[in-house]
């Protein structure tokens, strides 16, 4: 009987040690998530303020393209309705030729 006392007792006492093992292994587990937890919305934070940062930034480079496009169409018209753009040889009804010069035409018969 002693025996099987001895016995019970050390199966008593493994069984709570494994117990109190599971228990700090759930308790680290759980800490574990828990600080992934928080890993990934400290990320998830900092993904979307790179984002609004690189969208703001494609933003302003959007207009700023958009406006010196604009401002060079307009220097264009303002050229070309100022009398300070040079004539295009290859368009006709804007080059007008040297007094004395033959006609472009070709001859009619």
């Amino acid at each position: 009987m002693a025996q099987l006392t001895k016995k019970y007792d050390n199966l008593s006492a493994e069984y709570a040690q494994l117990k109190a093992s599971h228990a700090q292994q759930i308790a680290e587990q759980r800490a574990e998530s828990e600080q992934i937890k928080a890993s990934q919305a400290q990320q998830k934070v900092e993904y979307e303020a790179a984002y609004e940062q690189q969208k703001a930034e494609y933003e302003a480079a959007y207009e700023q393209q958009k406006a010196a496009y604009e401002q060079f169409c307009e220097m264009i018209m303002n050229m070309a309705n100022s009398g300070t753009c040079a004539p295009n040889l290859f368009w006709s009804y804007n080059h007008q030729l040297p007094p004395g010069s033959p006609s472009l035409a070709p001859p009619l018969y």
